[in-house]
């Protein structure tokens, strides 16, 4: 699997728009990892394959574009192969906070990041809601701060995820995403390393977790993926 290109476009927009949490700022920074297509690692005939992960940060909140080889499929049409997946966010910054990247755990590659908050792309409502979840480090379990109707449009999944979600935070953060059918998980993005978007925190170091973060990671929710990928 080769490595992602990380490709940072920087954006600043003067407009007369809101501050608010559900609508976009004054400033917008743009940040994109593009994922070659054909490197799923799957065994099953669907391979969901991911060509890109993009993520516009402006002050009311964090825009997402997740973009793939064919045309997407959501989970609430009770197909086993739609799409199914998480983005994980760490919003400090810090691989030392947070819990382990199931990027890390489902993926070939490692984020180096310390995960806070979860875009969840598996538990659907039957109204196609979507939660955001915090991570609790007190007793490692996850709380829904936020739910919200993603996009399904051709060859994308798209959305937004207000400020209040991720804590109030100043929406500098890094990502990672994996992806995959409900059977297995068929690909991520990047594929070594995160999606840093603005901060100041060093680039991650590239090459395998360790396996004591692995452990780390068989709180309820990974047990739980765990019986199903």
């Amino acid at each position: 699997m080769t490595r992602s290109s990380v490709v940072v476009l920087a954006l600043v927009v003067l407009s007369a728009c809101s501050h608010s949490s559900t609508g976009p700022g004054t400033t917008s920074l743009t940040v994109k990892a593009t994922d070659p297509s054909g490197d799923t690692y799957g065994n099953l005939a669907v391979q969901w394959d991911l060509t890109g992960l993009t993520l516009t940060r402006d002050t009311g909140g964090i825009d997402f574009a997740i973009d793939f080889t064919s045309s997407v499929q959501s989970p609430v049409s009770g197909d086993s192969d739609a799409v199914y997946g998480e983005i994980d966010f760490d919003t400090d910054q810090s691989i030392t906070t947070g819990t382990t990247s199931f990027v890390d755990v489902f993926g070939p590659g490692s984020t180096g990041m310390g995960v806070d908050y979860v875009l969840d792309l598996f538990d659907y409502t039957p109204d196609s809601l979507v939660p955001v979840l915090r991570y609790n480090a007190n007793d490692s379990t996850y709380s829904t701060v936020y739910s919200f109707r993603p996009m399904f449009s051709g060859k994308r999944i798209s959305g937004r995820i207000p400020r209040s979600a991720l804590g109030n935070d100043d929406g500098f953060l890094n990502a990672a995403i994996v992806v995959g059918t409900l059977r297995e998980p068929t690909d991520i993005a990047p594929n070594s390393g995160h999606l840093k978007v603005g901060g100041t925190a060093p680039a991650p170091p590239v090459g395998r977790v360790a396996a004591e973060a692995l452990r780390e990671a068989h709180s309820r929710r990974a047990a739980k993926w765990t019986s199903r990928w």
